[in-house]
Formats: C-alpha cells, structure tokens, sequence
C-alpha cells in the first residue's frame, strides 16, 4: 500500500495572491505554521494559512481538505498516536521551486508531508501539498 496515503494537488497558473511570500525564509515559516496544524489533525486550519497564498479556487482547496479527513481514520488506525513533526529534506529547482518534506511521526510509523513552493517572478506561493507513507524518497 505504497501511496495509499497520496494527497497530492499541483497548481501553477498564473493568479495573483493577495498576501506575498517574499523570500523563502517566509515560505519555509509558512510551511511550518501548516505542518504544525496538519500533525494537530488541523487540516482546514492548516489549509486557511495557504489559502491565501495558493492560486486555486476555494472549492478545490476544500475538496483537498475533504479527501485528507476521509483517509485519516486510515492513518489513526495503522500507524497509532501522533508523536511529533521534524523537517527532514529540503529541495529547489533553480530559484523557482522549494520543496520542504516533514516527517510527521506516530507511534508505529511515520508518513510524510511533501509542502511545494514555487516563485514565477517576485513572489513564492503555494504549489503543492500531498501527503505519503512510502518513506523510500527520504533516503538520499
């Protein structure tokens, strides 16, 4: 059951945001702030902190949110209590994509979130988020 546990929505079209994401400090504090609600089981909460700052429709944000609620009973019954987050990996393309992966650590196992970031002229915003359960891409 490799990625029975994906979540995963990219979008890069050309919206503007109405909040900046000036630097990558910025977005890596902002990735932060969301992975922290994410490991609270916060999951609109930690979406509300992205909403402004990801260019896609708030319908689209909400199913994201939706389908992530409706597969954590999964994860509750597989990998037992959240014990905790740690950001494990980063990665950039050039100087327009940041990928941050966070390990969110359970007391059987642990998934991780994969937060994209990208910067198509001045400022970052959102891309991505998804989350896995197969780890082998943390071994580098």
């Amino acid at each position: 059951m490799k990625y029975l546990l994906v979540v995963s929505l990219f979008f890069s079209m050309g919206f503007t945001s109405a909040d900046n994401i000036a630097s990558k400090k910025e977005a890596r504090l902002l990735a932060d702030k969301m992975v922290s609600h994410f490991i609270k089981e916060e999951f609109s909460e930690g979406m509300a902190i992205a909403m402004p700052h990801w260019p896609l429709p708030k319908v689209e944000l909400e199913n994201l949110i939706n389908k992530i609620e409706l597969q954590w009973p999964i994860v509750d019954k597989r990998f037992g209590k959240g014990v905790g987050m740690e950001l494990v990996h980063e990665e950039r393309i050039g100087d327009s994509f940041v990928r941050y992966y966070y390990l969110h650590k359970f007391k059987n196992h642990a998934i991780y979130w994969e937060l994209t970031f990208y910067k198509p002229e001045k400022h970052w915003r959102v891309n991505g988020v998804s989350y896995k359960d197969d780890l082998d891409i943390l071994y580098r």
